[in-house]
């Protein structure tokens, strides 16, 4: 409560003081010792009087304010005019005691001074002041006894007084006192004046003041309670606002004191200046608005200023009130680059340093100042805001640093043992941190940072013969490996920027900078503040802020991409954030059309404290209106360039390096620049610019910076196919970029930089560097020209052989790992596994996927190319090579893919195949005919419009645009993506096209069980085989076909009769090859003519074209060469053995064949062949013919004797298959009248023929069939050979050339006999 009360009471002084420094109307003046004039003072307001700004301006505003000097008639204090020895003598009273209000001193007509000549004079007015000094030996008569008091004072006379005012008396007059008088101090200040001079009110002023504050003086304090008079200080801190805090909620200030301690809010701390113009240990609080640093951000913009401040204290309080205050003008000096905005060369370039050139700098004052014997010694203090160019990084056992100038990491440096360096301090021990950590003595780079590519990388050395350390090249780190690093940085830089920054002694030089040279209590400036501008990329990040209490992002300040601070004051609810940044209005960044700060590379200054950020120069755009000729970015190739000599080649234009900022900021002193290792940087990042197009900076008129334009981690191409040459000489490539995933021309401006020249004139490696599968980088992007320049990611090879050694063609990653993973879509989210990284992240809307299927050496050697961009669905996999992307990524491409589902592998962006049905072409162009003014075509290009087609997914006649140079063909069957004809189907048959329908829409389930075989993502269904019956064709066909087949693709248990849409059946028509040459309707009168021809049951092959509202559209080929029948045209067509088997001269034995002429339909193509039904045996010649059955009998011709054989005892087997009894007839011999014992009732009993029915035997044209016929009973084998002539007839004869054996016995095959 005390200092709460003794503020407020310091408030009001401060107030009253302040409009007391001149007199009003109504004040009486120093002559007539008006006793009211100090009540007129304070309290009337009075219109500012106009004084002659004088040396002693401040002393008099001191004595003004406290009551020791007071106005004139006029309400002027006239420092010109004269001072008489009784105002003298009335100063020193004042002073002596305190007493300023002039009642105190009325003694009415009691002189008690001694002097007999005030009388009549001003002085009687105050004898009581003039009988005071007398009596104190302060002033003394002359001899006669007078005072003369109205007589002007001289200087020696007015330092006699003060002198004797502060004790010294008895003193020899004149020198003794004037001796006394300099040792005091009292003379400070005063020049130009004869101690024999008559004084003015300025010069009295100055004295009195003086001995206030003498070294022996406490008259000020004791009398006034003025610790201080005026004082010269440093405004050494201030509270931004009452809503700054820090992580851990106290309050944040503007600090530039080498101590910590809080500035109360609203307030500022200033320090005195010391003599020899160091700061005192002592802080002391004013509130801003006293100061007339209230408003806006003045309080920040004079921390470091020196100001002259009158100022009373509150007791024992640093809480101070300012009783006047003066700010030291500055001479300002700047630094302004090397070249004008016209681009004139400047013929200083280096103002300060020419400024500079007659001081020497110093941390405090020499003794020539000191002791006043060098007055004109030119020295000077200059100090700077301390910026955070390191912060320690606290990362496992290395001992890390992060350069915030540069971006680079750094590593402490060792000892020639290999242990870091440790600072020493005067007692030789360790120096440690607040949380005793080892403080290292310094560090080195030990990860350079590349922001063209936002990239760490490594110097690699060796060491030589003698042992000295040579770069051998450098190492590109994985990102993956400094991860880890990365988040340390942040949380140490974060820490840091809480901390803030400290007062500092300045390092001076800068192209761009800032001198404020002050000459403080001096003739000449002895001290200065100076900022060095900086050069990078300042922008916004929308997310760069994280609120500690919210948990929120707000928009941040980035330089060099890193986000500094809070952009502007946020408010999360629960309580507010620190201040954002902010800017003078001369040094406002460039803000884009939302308000927002674009990212431009800028000469800048930005104090972490204060948190202003000056921009002092844009690097803008080249235009017309440029308001600097020779700093601006534009945009060309980058076809050359020197290391040695420093010089780019952008266009055809030499630009040299600029040597001040920037990525060729080269110190040729450096230890890395003698050892090569900056030359490798730069080989290293020109190496990638090459051939690029690229925005360059000019700053000055030299390259400070140059990047590739449109080039991201994320834009990538994928060649669908080679286009040709534009008429401008540009590569062209149809193909996919991960931007849009749209099929799309590129032009190409540069492949991999052109390093082994343009293939457009070295064309001999365009066939292989531009096919279909093939993935790019996109390294740059001319969006005026739509050019791109690329590198290559994957590249197609055809050096690799499938499982079973067919040569198949895969896609080779280039300079790149790719490892082989699998991506699970599973209830949201993405499972991504690679053997070595893993991850689960939740699906986006924004994910991009292009896959590239295995090439398979099938029949249709077909690639696949699948994009997808969205939400991916459950169950969607794939497994192949991640040629881009990664466990945390959104954009993939994979390359090599199988067991893919989903994805739109299935559809490869909206395939098709289609047939050519009329060839009318109705627009047609060549050589770029049709195109616009300005725009670029393919040279020597045909064009083509467009032509009707029948697509074979969708049943339906549709047109469709041929690609560049393909000539549609009437009856032609082609791919087609996005309606547009891309390769030519050669020769196929519709087997091959109904699978290359499957595999180009394969979501959907064929594996066994198979049904449903509809998913929640098929676009189409196919299935072989299906049944064509007579209901399909009927008023009800589109129900049948719904509950017989459609009901079960979509698993509708209930057998639906409302899924199918349309119903259409369409017959292939195929040439002589079975190629598909034309489709023909297919209809009732169709199927009942293939019912007739045998072909029952008919099958058909349908594709399910799925529909938005769940309904199919249903589309079935019935293909000829997949349809089989069988057709018996001559029933029982015999063939007897064209040989036999010899017995004897006139008797033998002949086999028959039995069998059924057929005509077989098999995959649509027809043919003959005879079906074996049974083999016949007989005994023939004029013997066995003749009746005379004795004689038969006794040369055993005959099989066997009737009613005494079972056939099954015979065991007959034909092509070792059983030939049971049933299936064995015999015939006996027969009686006839001619016969010797004839006899009507007799029957013969002996067997001359056996016939055998068989099956499974059969022969075609062309063909020779071998029938092994074995009779064990009978111990007889027979070898038949069957063929068909080429009449169609049936051949049978025994095999000549395989033993025949009868009865045991091994018989002869003749050709005949008797």
């Amino acid at each position: 409560m005390k200092k709460f009360l003794s503020l407020i009471l310091a408030l009001l002084m401060t107030a009253s003081c302040a409009s007391a420094i001149f007199a009003d109307d109504t004040a009486i003046t120093d002559e007539a010792a008006d006793v009211e004039a100090t009540a007129a003072i304070e309290d009337e307001a009075v219109e500012e009087a106009k004084e002659e700004a004088t040396p002693y301006d401040r002393a008099i505003r001191f004595l003004n304010t406290y009551g020791i000097m007071k106005g004139m008639e006029d309400g002027l204090l006239h420092a010109e005019k004269a001072v008489e020895r009784y105002q003298m003598a009335l100063f020193t009273g004042r002073i002596s005691t305190g007493w300023v209000d002039d009642d105190t001193w009325e003694d009415f007509d009691a002189n008690d001074s001694g002097f007999a000549d005030l009388k009549g004079t001003a002085a009687e007015n105050v004898y009581g002041a003039m009988s005071y000094v007398s009596q104190k030996g302060i002033i003394e008569g002359y001899p006669d006894g007078t005072f003369k008091p109205e007589k002007v004072v001289t200087y020696r006379e007015a330092l006699t007084m003060a002198v004797r005012t502060l004790g010294y008396q008895g003193l020899e007059y004149p020198w003794g006192y004037i001796e006394t008088a300099v040792k005091l101090g009292l003379t400070d200040g005063i020049t130009e004046v004869a101690y024999t001079d008559v004084i003015n009110r300025g010069v009295a002023a100055q004295i009195i003041y003086n001995a206030m504050f003498a070294d022996n003086s406490k008259l000020a304090l004791k009398n006034f309670n003025v610790a201080f008079g005026w004082a010269d200080a440093i405004i050494t801190s201030t509270v931004i606002n009452d809503t700054t805090v820090d992580k851990d909620g106290k309050s944040v200030r503007a600090n530039y004191a080498d101590e910590k301690y809080v500035t109360p809010v609203g307030y500022v701390a200033f320090q005195l200046v010391e003599k020899d113009g160091t700061l005192s240990k002592d802080i002391y609080y004013a509130t801003a608005e006293s100061l007339g640093l209230g408003k806006g951000h003045a309080d920040e913009l004079a921390l470091g200023a020196p100001y002259s401040i009158l100022f009373a204290k509150d007791g024992d309080d640093n809480l101070v009130d300012i009783v006047d205050y003066e700010a030291y003008a500055a001479n300002v000096v700047k630094n302004e680059g090397r070249t004008d905005n016209e681009g004139v060369a400047y013929e200083t370039v280096d103002n300060i340093g020419a400024y500079l050139k007659d001081y020497t700098l110093v941390d405090k004052y020499s003794s020539k100042v000191l002791t006043n014997s060098g007055k004109l010694a030119n020295e000077l203090i200059v100090k700077s805001a301390g910026k955070l160019t390191k912060t320690v990084i606290n990362y496992g056992k290395t001992p890390f640093a992060f350069d915030w100038t540069t971006g680079d990491i750094l590593e402490a440096t060792k000892d020639k043992d290999g242990k870091y360096i440790v600072q020493k301090d005067k007692d030789g021990k360790d120096v440690k941190d607040a949380n005793g950590n080892p403080v290292y003595a310094e560090y080195k780079i030990k990860y350079h940072y590349d922001k063209e590519f936002d990239r760490y990388f490594e110097i690699k050395t060796k060491a030589d013969v003698n042992g000295e350390e040579k770069v051998i090249g450098i190492s590109i780190l994985d990102e993956n490996d400094v991860a880890e690093l990365k988040k340390a940085i942040d949380k140490a830089c974060e820490e840091e920027k809480v901390v803030g920054q400290r007062y500092v002694a300045a390092k001076i030089g800068g192209i761009y900078a800032t001198l404020n040279a002050y000459a403080v209590s001096s003739e000449k400036a002895n001290y200065a503040t100076y900022e060095a501008y900086s050069y990078g990329k300042i922008g916004q990040k929308d997310d760069g802020f994280k609120c500690a209490k919210c948990d929120k992002k707000y928009p941040a300040l980035t330089i060099n991409g890193t986000a500094i601070d809070l952009l502007e004051s946020a408010d999360c609810g629960a309580d507010k954030h620190a201040d954002g940044i902010w800017w003078q209005e001369e040094y406002a960044p460039v803000l884009d059309e939302d308000g927002k700060i674009e990212g431009a590379y800028v000469i800048y200054g930005y104090n972490t404290v204060t948190k202003e950020l000056k921009v002092i120069k844009t690097i803008e755009a080249y235009s017309k209106d440029i308001t600097d000729a020779d700093t601006y970015y534009a945009t060309g190739v980058l076809r050359g360039y020197s290391i040695s000599k420093e010089y780019v080649v952008i266009g055809d234009t030499k630009y040299y390096f600029n040597e001040d900022f920037g990525s060729f900021d080269t110190d040729k002193d450096d230890k890395n620049y003698k050892d090569g290792a900056y030359k490798a940087y730069l080989s290293n990042k020109f190496d990638g610019l090459f051939n690029q197009f690229v925005r360059y900076y000019l700053l000055d008129g030299k390259v400070v910076e140059i990047e590739t334009v449109g080039a991201t981690d994320k834009n990538y191409l994928v060649v669908e196919s080679y286009a040709g040459i534009s008429n401008d000489g540009y590569i062209v490539v149809n193909g996919y970029s991960t931007d849009d995933l749209k099929l799309s021309r590129y032009r190409i401006a540069s492949y991999n930089g052109w390093d082994e020249g343009d293939f457009f004139w070295y064309g001999k490696q365009i066939d292989g560097e531009f096919v279909k599968g093939n993935v790019y980088k996109i390294t740059s992007y001319d969006a005026d020209k739509d050019l791109y320049y690329v590198s290559v990611l994957g590249k197609v090879s055809k050096d690799y052989e499938d499982n079973e050694g067919n040569p198949i063609k895969r896609i080779v990653a280039i300079d790149t790992d790719a490892p082989e993973a699998t991506i699970t879509i599973t209830k949201g989210y993405r499972e991504y596994d690679d053997g070595k990284n893993s991850s689960t992240k939740k699906i986006s809307s924004s994910d991009k996927y292009i896959i590239i299927g295995e090439m398979k050496a099938t029949a249709f050697n077909y690639m696949p190319i699948a994009v997808f961009e969205g939400k991916a669905q459950d169950g969607w996999t794939v497994t192949g090579q991640v040629l881009v992307g990664d466990k945390d990524a959104k954009t993939f491409i994979i390359v090599n893919a199988k067991n893919v589902k989903g994805f739109n592998f299935d559809s490869w962006k909206n395939a098709g195949l289609v047939m050519i049905l009329d060839y009318k072409v109705l627009e047609k162009f060549y050589d770029g005919a049709n195109a616009n003014e300005g725009e670029w075509y393919l040279n020597g290009a045909t064009e083509y419009g467009e032509v009707l087609a029948y697509n074979f997914f969708t049943g339906k006649f549709e047109d469709v645009k041929s690609s560049t140079n393909l000539k549609p063909k009437k009856g032609g069957i082609y791919k087609t993506i996005d309606g547009v004809l891309t390769e030519k189907c050669v020769d196929s048959s519709f087997v091959t096209l109904f699978n290359l329908m499957q595999y180009t829409y394969n979501d959907f389930v064929v594996e066994t069980p198979y049904q449903p075989m509809a998913t929640a993502t098929s676009d189409y269904v196919f299935e072989w085989g299906v049944p064509v019956l007579s209901d399909y064709f009927g008023d009800d066909a589109k129900k049948e076909f719904s509950k017989n087949e459609v009901s079960y693709v979509f698993g509708v248990n209930n057998k639906a009769n409302d899924l199918v849409n349309s119903l259409k059946f369409v017959k292939i028509v195929n040439d002589k090859n079975g190629n598909v040459s034309a489709i023909e309707a297919y209809g009732k009168d169709e199927w009942k003519a293939d019912v007739k021809a045998g072909l029952e049951p008919i099958y058909g092959h349908a594709v399910y074209a799925i529909r938005d509202d769940g309904t199919v559209d249903v589309v079935v080929y019935i293909d000829p060469t997949t349809m089989s029948g069988s057709t018996v045209t001559d029933e029982d067509v015999t063939a007897t053995t064209s040989n036999v088997i010899g017995i004897q001269e006139d008797a033998g034995i002949a086999g028959t064949v039995k069998a059924n002429k057929v005509e077989d339909t098999v995959n649509g193509v027809v043919s003959e062949k005879f079906v074996v039904k049974s083999l016949t045996f007989d005994f023939v010649g004029s013997c066995p013919d003749k009746d005379n059955h004795a004689t038969i009998l006794q040369h055993g011709l005959f099989w066997d004797a009737e009613g005494k054989c079972d056939l099954n005892d015979w065991c007959v087997y034909v092509n070792q298959e059983r030939v049971y009894g049933k299936d064995i007839k015999t015939s006996t011999y027969a009686y006839t009248k001619d016969c010797e014992a004839y006899d009507e009732s007799y029957k013969c009993a002996l067997i001359k023929t056996f016939e055998a029915a068989v099956k499974g035997i059969e022969v075609a044209e062309g063909e020779e069939v071998r029938v092994d016929v074995f009779v064990s009973g009978l111990n007889t084998e027979f070898t038949l050979t069957l063929s068909v002539n080429a009449k169609g007839k049936l051949v049978v004869e025994f095999n000549e050339a395989v033993e025949q054996v009868l009865f045991g016995t091994v018989a002869d095959v003749v050709a005949s006999v008797k």
